[in-house]
């Protein structure tokens, strides 16, 4: 019974919802609000940036004389419709940002009261938290990292509030907000205010200035203590956790990094808490002796800290203002420390990129190589991490001093952006084939062990069979007992069991001592054989015993690259020169994007715990800004896609026909061997591409919500009718172009319009999409739009001031390809200098030349197709209408009053004859 209560507290233990349910909960809550914080930032509505709302946005003074500033905008028309403005189109989003203040004011005043009772050792024998004491929370693992997160978490909160929306921009909402919902009395509004009032920064000169490529991950906020200092925790408390931090491995990472040169990487996630509690307890960054501990275990060689997912802060400009932080920290991180740190990582960077292409070139990725090198990958791939940790982090350094030298080791050992992205490649390709295998050597671990364990006993069962002769006698044991040895042998190696880690190793060590003393009186090379089999499937055996989760859990703590995740966008212009110079690094894309998974773990991992309801909302959130990411990285592949076509050779080539019979010298011609091989690179190219894109949608299936089929198809869509609309403008001609011009260009449009459709005929059968609808509808959609254009144009120029048929019909400044096409029509067919004669069907000029005949409206159809046809058709349609009544307009004002009844009555006539082939027109209304 007593063993039972003990298991039962110890899985408590275990679980931080079952012992601390209510710091849980708190992690829970700060992480949601934090990624609420992080949407609104990334959707500040354009009204709160506009200077033209500038008189009817208010900060915190509003409230000393509220009616003051409600004169200025009563009776004044332009300000009213402003305010209406920004009612209508923001009042959504302000609401959101007042309830996400509202909710990070109710949480610290409610962790506040937690942590009091902590401190007071107040215990409620039926309230909200339980028994729970300051001591009991950090003497238990779970308890020290909840503890620390709740607080830690909402410093967070607070830093990357005033980095992503400044102080004026919150006073402007909150005073909008309570303004337009008239919402003064709300609980709490003295703290909303005071969360959202404007930290000033302090006077004089600021260190801070961006790298070259700076994201908006680097976050600099001046008087942070200021800031925390509206928000205080118990310093008891806060002290406690201090203390905890550090001397304690929080979160027991040191043991996944045995070298003691990798233990600021180690105990990274705990200095970043411990950052921004030090702001919280001052009085250590002012005690030169406590921050040289500080330094020496945490900072010793990385001033650049991540403090939440990829947003870091440089140490060099956040402690300026404490002169013993930074005195501590100038002389462990001193110029040429830095110079010598940079080279030695630069050099892995080089020397580490050599051995991951040897290791992923020469195929030996196979799971025997895994089991034989795990030891060797792990260390392989943590040193790979570790290299590109520190430069990644480093090249943009807050602290322009620190920044400059190492930009410039980095240069002077030609180690760039190109080959930072480069070992960043192999690396995830790495990690991606060694845990694929490494996974698939523990689902079959059983299955190995058996089969390792029958080689052993085979190899044991010839040794006794063959236990005979001048062997024997070397040995001078007898057969009997020998045989009889060998069989308690066998027997030992078959009761072997692989779920029994402990008693098992120490029986295959025993084997293996006893088989290589045998070893050394064997003189017969066959049973040396044997012998030495028997010992390599031991080993192997052992090797077996020793796969675990522990590894892979070491494998996940080694990888995680979300410090690097702010650089992804600028990567991506990277990947997509590279995708356009090799199409085959589209294939390592998925390993590349699966590096930063953990973007869509670390910060639900509380939630869940918790079984919080906002664990889709802000899923969602995280997963929306993955998948835009490998979108924005994307893009560049519909472009080469298409552009792989664009080769005049590839345009060049027309469809022919199968003949009967070739003549052996035409062969090679008939043959075209140059053009089917620029087609089959072309196809090679599109099927690498499509390979990369069908890994990227199988991995990410489940992880996010993105069907990458459904949005290749649809950028392929968007590249082409941006394509077509490019290549119909190169049309336009000068209005007095010769036939011959214009027949070349046609050719040279049809030519290129059916060299498009068979690329989309090509995708079909490589992409798997359906090209040949899409080319359909993206084609029609291209003359629709330009149909509409130009109809519009006409109908604007009919409209206006025409004097004349002829400004009438002008197209010779046409908006589109219609237009233009239209002119040389209407030129060609002019009746001055042209004339149709029905019989050969088409139109003549004096000299008996066709300027215009079935052979024009058939090279018209193979550009525009039966679609365009009835487009240009409905344009002629439409011209002819507007001739029409513009000459009937002009006859009826010519001729006199007392003929118009006869006229009437001879039009009335004429419509009543179908024999005149005229349709019904609308000027009856005489």
């Amino acid at each position: 019974m007593e063993s039972s209560k003990k298991r039962a507290g110890s899985r408590e233990d275990d679980d931080p919802a079952a012992s601390f349910p209510e710091l849980l909960n708190f992690c829970a809550r700060a992480q949601t609000l934090i990624a609420e914080l992080l949407l609104l930032s990334d959707r500040i509505p354009a009204e709160f940036l506009d200077r033209r709302f500038d008189a009817v946005l208010f900060d915190l003074r509003y409230f000393d004389s509220p009616n003051d500033f409600e004169s200025r905008i009563e009776g004044n028309e332009e300000l009213e419709a402003l305010e209406d403005c920004l009612r209508e189109s923001c009042s959504a989003y302000m609401q959101r940002f007042f309830l996400l203040m509202t909710g990070a004011v109710i949480y610290h005043l409610e962790l506040l009261k937690y942590l009091n009772d902590l401190q007071m050792h107040f215990v409620i024998q039926e309230g909200l938290y339980g028994q729970s004491t300051l001591d009991r929370v950090l003497d238990n693992q779970y308890g020290r990292q909840l503890l620390t997160e709740s607080i830690a978490l909402f410093g967070c909160m607070l830093i990357l509030m005033e980095h992503c929306l400044s102080g004026h921009l919150r006073e402007k909402l909150l005073v909008a907000h309570l303004r337009h919902d008239c919402c003064f009395d709300s609980p709490n509004l003295e703290h909303i205010c005071l969360i959202c009032r404007a930290h000033m920064p302090p006077s004089g000169p600021f260190h801070h200035s961006g790298s070259p490529f700076v994201n908006s991950g680097m976050v600099s906020v001046q008087k942070t203590e200021d800031l925390f200092a509206r928000f205080p925790f118990p310093k008891l408390v806060v002290d406690a956790v201090i203390h905890r931090l550090r001397n304690d491995d929080l979160y027991n990472q040191v043991h996944h990094y045995p070298d003691p040169q990798h233990r600021t990487v180690a105990l990274s996630l705990q200095s970043g808490y411990l950052y921004i509690l030090l702001f919280y307890s001052p009085e250590f960054l002012r005690n030169g002796f406590v921050m040289r501990e500080i330094v020496d275990r945490f900072f010793r060689d990385c001033w650049v800290v991540p403090i939440f997912l990829h947003f870091v802060v440089d140490l060099f400009v956040s402690w300026d203002a404490y002169k013993e932080a930074k005195a501590s920290l100038s002389s462990s991180v001193s110029p040429t420390f830095i110079r010598d740190c940079c080279q030695y990582h630069c050099t892995k960077v080089t020397h580490l990129s050599s051995e991951l292409g040897s290791v992923l070139s020469n195929c030996v990725l196979i799971k025997d190589y895994v089991l034989d090198n795990s030891q060797y990958l792990i260390s392989l791939v943590r040193d790979c991490n570790i290299a590109l940790r520190w430069v990644l982090l480093h090249r943009a350094s807050g602290d322009k001093r620190s920044r400059d030298i190492v930009t410039s080791v980095g240069l002077a050992l030609q180690v760039d952006e190109d080959n930072l992205l480069q070992l960043l490649l192999k690396t995830s390709q790495l990690e991606f084939k060694v845990k694929q295998l490494y996974v698939e050597l523990l689902e079959s671990k059983e299955a190995l062990w058996l089969e390792k364990k029958h080689c052993v006993s085979n190899c044991i069962e010839e040794l006794s069979v063959h236990c005979f002769g001048s062997w024997v006698s070397s040995c001078k044991i007898k057969n009997e007992s020998l045989n009889d040895w060998f069989q308690k042998l066998s027997t030992e190696v078959q009761s072997l069991d692989c779920t029994r880690t402990g008693s098992s190793s120490r029986a295959i060590y025993r084997v293996l001592s006893a088989l290589k003393d045998l070893e050394q009186f064997c003189q017969i090379d066959q049973i040396k054989q044997w012998l030495f089999e028997a010992q390599k499937y031991l080993q192997d055996m052992i090797k077996v015993l020793n796969l675990d989760d522990e590894a892979m859990s070491t494998f996940s703590a080694i990888t995680d690259a979300l410090y690097a995740w702010a650089y992804v966008a600028r990567f991506g212009e990277l990947l997509g020169k590279n995708i356009e110079q090799d199409p085959s690094v589209v294939l390592s894309l998925h390993t590349y994007f699966l590096k930063f998974w953990m973007l869509l773990n670390v910060p639900l991992r509380r939630i869940e715990q918790n079984q919080s309801s906002d664990l889709l909302c802000v899923s969602n959130y995280y997963s929306s800004k993955y998948a835009a990411q490998i979108c924005a990285t994307l893009e560049i592949i519909p472009v080469i896609l298409l552009g792989i076509y664009m080769d005049d050779n590839l345009q060049a080539q027309q469809p022919f026909h199968q003949l009967s019979r070739i003549d052996k010298d035409s062969l090679p011609e008939f043959m075209q061997v140059d053009q089917q091989l620029n087609l089959a690179r072309a196809a090679n190219k599109i099927s690498i591409i499509s390979e990369g894109v069908l890994l990227m949608s199988r991995n990410f299936r489940g992880l996010i919500s993105l069907d990458l089929e459904d949005w290749l198809e649809g950028q392929v869509r968007k590249e082409l009718s941006k394509r077509l609309e490019n290549k119909l403008k190169t049309f336009f001609l000068l209005p007095n172009v010769g036939y011959d011009i214009l027949e070349v260009n046609l050719r040279t449009l049809s030519a290129y319009i059916l060299s498009q459709l068979q690329m989309m005929e090509s995708f079909q059968d490589l992409l798997h999409i359906p090209g040949n609808r899409i080319w359909e509808e993206t084609f029609t959609k291209v003359l629709k739009q330009c149909f509409e254009k130009e109809y519009a144009a006409f109908i604007k120029r009919e409209q206006g001031s025409i004097v004349s048929v002829a400004q009438l019909n002008d197209f010779s400044k046409a908006p589109t390809f219609y237009g233009h096409l239209l002119h040389q029509l209407l030129r060609l067919t002019d009746p001055s200098r042209s004339m149709f004669i029905e019989p050969m069907s088409g139109w003549f000029d004096a000299e008996g030349h066709e300027l215009l005949g079935l052979h024009f409206i058939n090279l018209i159809e193979s550009c525009v197709g039966q679609v365009g046809l009835a487009s240009l058709d409905s344009l002629l349609t439409a011209i002819i209408k507007e001739n029409l009544e513009y000459a009937l307009k002009g006859f009826k004002n010519s001729i006199p009053d007392a003929w118009k009844n006869y006229v009437s009555l001879m039009i009335l006539w004429a419509l009543l004859h179908p024999y005149l082939c005229w349709v019904g027109h609308h000027i009856c209304r005489w």
